[in-house]
């Protein structure tokens, strides 16, 4: 989903998946409103994420400051492929998971490579 909304400032790209931040205005509540605002609060992007990284995929946003800002979700397709990704708590139920490998991201690398080889020499 895209828009061209101006973007947001490069200064505050880091802040918008932060809970309890917020670039709509704050929420007016009405006493005899029934209706409650839904935005403002700075739990949607938050949460948004939260719930596609549950189900194995993402959220992504990409803005340009000045233009616009675009949102991209990452879904699995099959719903066999979206299990629930739960957290592990102790170490016996450890062994009942297995972690995937995955390689270093380009713009944060780790300080030791990792193993991505099914097989390891050892000399």
């Amino acid at each position: 989903m895209s828009d061209r909304g101006g973007g947001v400032p490069l200064r505050k790209i880091e802040r918008l998946f932060s809970y309890m931040y917020s670039t709509a205005p704050s929420p007016v509540h009405v006493d005899n409103s029934r209706n409650a605002p839904l935005a403002g609060f700075g739990y949607g992007l938050p949460i948004s994420r939260l719930y596609a990284k549950y189900f194995q995929g993402d959220l992504q946003l990409y803005s340009m400051e000045g233009y616009g800002t675009s949102a991209v979700i990452y879904l699995k397709a099959l719903s066999s492929e979206s299990v629930e990704r739960l957290p592990v708590f102790n170490k016996s139920a450890l062994r009942h998971y297995q972690a995937s490998t995955e390689a270093d991201d380009w713009c944060m690398p780790s300080k030791d490579p990792k193993k991505l080889g099914k097989y390891e020499q050892s000399l």
